[in-house]
């Protein structure tokens, strides 16, 4: 525990030590680009030892002026510590890459960005309400001031604000949560949260609330406002923090409170099942009608939320039905999709930064044909893009692959509930990886390939090694998931012990290998499709020189020379799902009814703003703004009516408490 704290420290004071040399730029960023590292290099021992080996849990308790608080690392905080070691430390280096894009002065940012990654370390190995809540909170405002770090520009600030809001109004509900438990139990411990039964009220109470407070985060739909636009305006970097650290945050936080509740009731685990469901589904609709490359990564990491949701709906399903291996399919399956998700939305995200930084836009309407000047970048974004689609032979397919199998598991049960169930989940991944290929197959096309759109005639470059490495590096860590999953399900299943034995589960080796054999089938069939796909390049390269490839024109309907007018834009591409899904997306169509056979000019163009926003939110803050108008007269600046206010109050205070006495 010790050296898992001296690495909050090391972050921590490294971060201080970067701000206070921020007018070196060079040396700011090797500031705090080192000391994010070497305080993950720290961490990760532990981590890896609680992990990998089964090492014990390590505890620490000291005195606070409420009582004794104590800081724990077991396999649950460990695992979720390890999306944030292994991105804080790689978008470090990408910062550190690409910092001389920054006009600002970067002190101040790689504190927040220091502080971000701390809080969330200390976050997991926090065992009381008291510490939990303060690293929440310092966690919130770090991500604030990094989104907002480009103030110049009104949408950045716009978004940051949309998240502090949306942030302390999920703190409101997590604040009302603990204070329910405590007044249960009398103690801040998370330990005795877990030895203190409540009843089945109070219970359902506490996990709403929580999947009110934690949903926030995650991004659960309708709690998801302020996703897009935040991820869209921070830099890639935290973008990728955000989506692959900070929202697991979020999970990390609902399954403690799941732990805390020995006994579920059947309306949590349809409530997260269905609200997965909903949320895979609206973002991918919502995602395909998008034109800004950031926003479709970030309604991605809303619908992977929804994958993750429905799993663990499924896996308490399963706990309340005695299906033990029902419930670690679903459970082993959310889990690994955890670690799996964070890898690609990281990878996701750089090569989005590596786009900007190569063409100075995110609108897809102005790429294409970028795989010609910017192949690396094309290679890894591809290669996540077909990741977070689900298709094989990538780690996503893996974990989607065990939640479908619970799906499955639950169909065999015969009950009206559990056919139900399996209608959920095998109807909603379906459906959800049908979209997700639509979403990334038009993304990757409208940006790696064809002719380019931009009227620029300065051709956009590659990024340098190091801003390349950590791209590579998540590439490499997509691979090693997906080819050893059957050995990274062994800590994967210690943590889901923990996670089911909370509530009575027990996972038995029977139920374990019933899921871990078709896994083990599934990285074997993996590993040999990309045996296949690095033999078939080898052949080709071998055989057919670059010249005959690069001289041959495709199938070409009649254009000898194609350029972009005739290209798919972004908005005719994802027209036909859009039009069915129309009373969802309700998009905005401008353009020209063609007329004739040989039109001299026409255009199509639809923008779908977010449709809960527009039709929900909007409404309803102007309804709440139109309602606190009158009240505005009471905040006029003048301190003596103030005062007199004060003691307006004290004096009913005092009446209220002699007349109850």
């Amino acid at each position: 525990m010790q050296q898992f704290l001296t690495a909050i420290l090391v972050i921590t004071c490294g971060g201080l030590l970067a701000w206070l040399t921020g007018r070196l730029k060079t040396l700011s960023a090797a500031v705090g680009t080192g000391s994010c590292i070497g305080g993950a290099a720290l961490a990760l021992i532990p981590v890896t030892e609680i992990l990998v080996s089964g090492g014990q849990t390590a505890e620490m308790v000291f005195n606070l002026p409420l009582g004794a608080a104590t800081l724990k690392l077991d396999t649950v905080s460990a695992f979720f510590s390890l999306p944030v070691i292994v991105l804080g430390a790689l978008s470090a280096i990408y910062a550190a890459a690409t910092c001389h894009h920054d006009k600002h002065e970067c002190g101040g940012y790689w504190f927040f960005y220091c502080l971000l990654m701390a809080s969330m370390l200390f976050l997991t190995a926090s065992a009381n309400a008291i510490l939990f809540l303060m690293a929440w909170e310092i966690m919130s405002v770090a991500a604030f001031f990094l989104i907002i770090h480009r103030d110049e520009i009104a949408s950045a600030r716009n978004a940051a604000w949309r998240f502090l809001v949306a942030s302390h109004v999920g703190t409101a509900g997590l604040f009302i949560m603990f204070a329910v438990i405590t007044s249960q139990c009398g103690s801040f411990e998370f330990a005795s949260f877990i030895r203190t039964p409540v009843s089945a009220e109070t219970a359902s109470l506490v996990f709403f609330l929580a999947l009110f407070g934690f949903g926030v985060k995650v991004g659960l739909l309708p709690l998801h406002v302020w996703m897009p636009d935040s991820y869209a305006f921070a830099d890639a970097h935290v973008s990728a923090v955000l989506s692959g650290a900070m929202s697991k945050m979020g999970f990390y936080g609902l399954v403690r409170v799941l732990m805390f509740l020995p006994v579920h009731a059947p309306s949590w685990g349809w409530a997260l099942a269905f609200g997965g469901l909903l949320t895979g589904v609206f973002a991918l609709i919502t995602a395909l009608a998008q034109h800004d490359l950031k926003k479709v990564i970030a309604y991605s990491s809303m619908e992977n939320a929804g994958i993750i949701m429905m799993g663990l709906g499924c896996a308490v399903l399963a706990g309340i039905w005695k299906v033990p291996s029902l419930a670690f399919a679903a459970l082993a399956g959310a889990l690994l999709h955890v670690l799996n998700h964070a890898a690609c939305k990281g990878l996701l995200f750089l090569g989005s930064g590596a786009v900007y930084f190569g063409t100075g836009t995110r609108k897809l309407e102005a790429m294409g044909g970028l795989a010609k000047t910017m192949p690396y970048t094309a290679l890894f974004f591809g290669i996540g893009a077909a990741a977070i689609s689900g298709l094989p032979p990538f780690n996503s397919f893996i974990s989607e692959f065990m939640i479908f199998l619970s799906g499955l598991q639950a169909a065999r049960l015969g009950t009206s509930s559990a056919l139900l169930l399996a209608g959920v989940i095998l109807a909603g991944l379906g459906l959800i990886g049908g979209l997700a290929m639509a979403t990334f197959s038009r993304t990757f096309g409208l940006v790696f390939l064809g002719a380019s759109r931009s009227d620029k005639k300065v051709e956009p470059r590659e990024s340098g090694w190091l801003a390349r490495l950590p791209m590579a590096i998540l590439v490499l860590a997509i691979f090693l998931i997906s080819l050893f999953s059957p050995f990274i399900l062994i800590p994967v299943t210690r943590v889901a012990s923990t996670i089911a034995a909370a509530s009575g589960t027990i996972f038995t080796q029977e139920s374990a290998m019933l899921n871990i054999q078709p896994v083990t089938v599934s990285a074997a069939v993996s590993f040999f499709l990309a045996l296949f796909v690095v033999l078939f390049w080898l052949i080709r390269s071998r055989f057919f020189s670059a010249g005959d490839i690069d001289n041959r024109c495709t199938w070409d309907c009649g254009f000898a020379a194609p350029d972009s007018r005739i290209q798919y834009t972004s908005s005719s591409f994802s027209q036909p799902v859009s039009e069915v899904f129309s009373s969802i997306v309700r998009p905005y169509r401008h353009g020209e009814k063609v007329a004739g056979f040989f039109p001299a000019h026409a255009s199509f163009r639809t923008d779908a703003p977010d449709s809960l926003l527009r039709y929900l939110y909007i409404p309803l803050f102007g309804l709440i703004d139109r309602a606190m108008v009158p009240l505005r007269a009471l905040q006029h600046g003048r301190l003596h009516l103030y005062i007199c206010y004060l003691a307006i109050v004290l004096l009913a205070l005092l009446i209220w408490k002699v007349v109850a006495a």
